[in-house]
C-alpha cells in the first residue's frame, strides 16, 4: 500500500472522529441526533472501524498504540452521557413520589455537560496521538513502509 493511501485513510478516520465529537456535543446541547450518528461501542464508529480494521496494518508504529485507550475512554464517557440524557429514570421511589422530574432532568443535563467537557479533553488527547501517528507515517520512506506492511 502506498504511503499516500495510508495517510488518506488516517485523515478520513480523524475527520470521522471530529464529526462524532460534534454529534456528541449536539446531543448534549439538545439538538436532534440520529442514533447511528453517535455510536456507543468504540469499534462501531467510523474511527474505530478504521483503527481496528485497515489501520491495523500500521499497528507496529510506536504512536499507534497511544490511540486505543483514549478512544475507548471517549465512548465510555459517551455511554454515561447517553444514560443521563435518555436512560431509565434511576430516582428512588421516594424521589419519584415527592421529587421533581424536571429537577432531575436539569441535574442530569448539568452532569452531561460536565462529562462532555471530559469527552472534549480526551478527544484533544486522541487528536494529538493521531497527529503523532500521522507524523510518524510521513517520516517513513515508501520503501521502508512497503517492507513492513
Amino acid at each position: 500500500m502506498e504511503k499516500k493511501d495510508i495517510l488518506d485513510q488516517l485523515r478520513r478516520a480523524k475527520s470521522a472522529h471530529i464529526k462524532w465529537r460534534a454529534y456528541a456535543q449536539a446531543l448534549v446541547s439538545g439538538l436532534p441526533v440520529e442514533k447511528d450518528q453517535v455510536p456507543v461501542i468504540h469499534t462501531d464508529c467510523a474511527f474505530g472501524k478504521w483503527y481496528y480494521g485497515s489501520g491495523q496494518q500500521i499497528s507496529h508504529l510506536k504512536s499507534y498504540n497511544a490511540i486505543g485507550t483514549p478512544h475507548e475512554m471517549l465512548h465510555q464517557i459517551y455511554i454515561e452521557i447517553f444514560k443521563l440524557l435518555f436512560g431509565e429514570d434511576e430516582r428512588s421511589t421516594f424521589q419519584k413520589i415527592f421529587g421533581s422530574k424536571s429537577k432531575t432532568k436539569s441535574e442530569n443535563q448539568k452532569k452531561a455537560k460536565a462529562l462532555l467537557q471530559d469527552l472534549i479533553s480526551i478527544s484533544g488527547t486522541l487528536l494529538e496521538a493521531i497527529n503523532l501517528l500521522e507524523s510518524e507515517v510521513k517520516e517513513i520512506s515508501q520503501n521502508d513502509l512497503s517492507n513492513i506492511l
